[in-house]
């Protein structure tokens, strides 16, 4: 797919990129960069100097951030956190579970965004570690901001498709293949093992931190994906443990308070979210039944509904993240990674070993963030975790392959849909990619 363009012998930007980068380099201070004969033509060369370098993680930063509010948006389609209540029937179909159509509107519309997220925190990794290489780059900590986006959206990416294609510019790249999905992974570990040393000589604690907290999230998400591949069937052991991610949480718990957060935040000066735009203006979806109790006309929230399952009232981190989200209208801000995820995959951790204090000792420290009762046995632990991460989680990404692998679908998905009969189902390579790549087409 060509989302730049070749013109005079020269390769310059489409429109979403060029806003992006734009005004990414308007917040850094790099107006110079824009002195071009057409300035809505920024073209390769004006990114190609170590002037551009806070302009190149800024970019990279806007389009990661503007493909994070499209994947939370399909994603929760997909799961039981949204509910079609408009007009458009591609909606309905990732409702009810079948989510492999390429030509779905709403995942073929994201494809594009998500790929320039993907290309554009890439080619700043790419640009800034070979001004690093030649001693030129005077903040490397734009580096390690470059190599965390792209780390973020590699997980992003591999937690909701199936297969994915690395393309750059109008070279296309050929599909991954579902099988090598995994490798999703592992390029965004690599990102933060060669971004946290250049955190730690700066002495940059919060981006430490951020780095940190997202290499415990990568990894137990690349746990998660392995329970479920090849897809096809609910695990008998649900439970993720991995020692690095256990580490990685561990350390990154210690540089933070109990209720910090790692946010992508819209604005008019920026970018708007896609999520707050279907949901809040258009009123195509909503936040689902079993969460909350909608308005008299059904297409807005007016209480909570989803109840902790110790103290029987609506629960209240679900209800910080709903109020926040339909308040915000087209500015949903979206959770990469938080504390109470660290203490969620700690706790998950914990119980895979049959280890209940520590289970107890992680699951009260996200309660206790909400004032609820600590859990000393009333329950399933199980059961606890599974709600906890429902409604702490929620709307982050996570929720649709917990469906998988807990063995609790969504209460839209038809019988029949794969979502159904195929534990494990994600997005395919759409159809805008397959109508454009040679590689797919046959033709290269």
């Amino acid at each position: 797919m060509k989302w730049i363009h070749e013109a005079n012998g020269r390769r310059t930007f489409g429109p979403g990129l060029l806003l992006a980068m734009a005004a990414a380099m308007i917040m850094a201070g790099c107006s110079d960069l824009l002195d071009v004969e057409n300035p809505n033509q920024l073209v390769q060369e004006d990114l190609e100097t170590p002037a551009a370098a806070g302009a190149l993680a800024n970019g990279a930063l806007a389009t990661v951030t503007s493909a994070f509010g499209n994947m939370t948006l399909i994603h929760g389609a997909a799961s039981d956190e949204l509910q079609f209540v408009g007009s458009r029937d591609a909606w309905v179909q990732l409702q009810e579970g079948d989510l492999r159509d390429p030509a779905n509107e709403f995942t073929d519309g994201a494809w594009p965004s998500v790929n320039q997220g993907r290309w554009m925190a890439d080619e700043a990794v790419r640009l800034l570690q070979e001004f690093d290489d030649q001693g030129f780059l005077a903040d490397r900590t734009v580096l390690a901001r470059s190599r965390l986006y792209s780390a973020m959206i590699y997980t992003q990416v591999a937690d909701l498709w199936e297969d994915f294609v690395i393309s750059d510019r109008i070279e296309a790249g050929p599909p991954i293949g579902s099988e090598n999905m995994r490798q999703m992974y592992d390029q965004a570990v690599q990102n933060l093992d060669a971004a946290l040393p250049i955190a730690q000589e700066a002495g940059a604690l919060e981006l430490q931190a951020r780095i940190l907290a997202q290499r415990a999230r990568t990894k137990h998400a690349r746990g998660v994906w392995d329970l479920m591949n090849p897809p096809g069937s609910v695990p008998g052991n649900p439970l993720v443990h991995d020692p690095g991610a256990v580490s990685d949480a561990q350390a990154a718990l210690a540089m933070v308070d109990e209720d910090w957060k790692f946010r992508l935040t819209f604005s008019s000066a920026t970018v708007s979210n896609a999520w707050g735009g279907w949901v809040n203006e258009r009123l195509e979806l909503r936040v689902s039944d079993p969460y909350v109790i909608p308005g008299e006309e059904d297409k807005t929230v007016a209480s909570i509904r989803l109840e902790d399952p110790i103290d029987g009232v609506p629960d209240p981190a679900l209800a910080d993240i709903v109020f926040e989200a339909v308040g915000a209208r087209n500015f949903t801000p979206v959770t990469v990674v938080s504390a109470r995820e660290l203490h969620l995959i700690l706790a998950e951790s914990a119980l895979a070993q049959n280890d209940m204090g520590g289970f107890t000792t992680h699951i009260n420290a996200v309660r206790s963030r909400d004032g609820l009762t600590p859990f000393t046995g009333q329950m399933d632990a199980l059961e606890l975790l599974q709600h906890t991460r429902r409604t702490n989680l929620f709307n982050t990404g996570r929720r649709l392959m917990d469906h998988y692998r807990f063995g609790e679908p969504s209460f839209l998905w038809r019988s029949g849909q794969e979502a159904v009969t195929r534990p494990g189902t994600l997005f395919p390579i759409t159809s805008i990619e397959r109508r454009s790549n040679c590689h797919i087409l046959g033709t290269c």
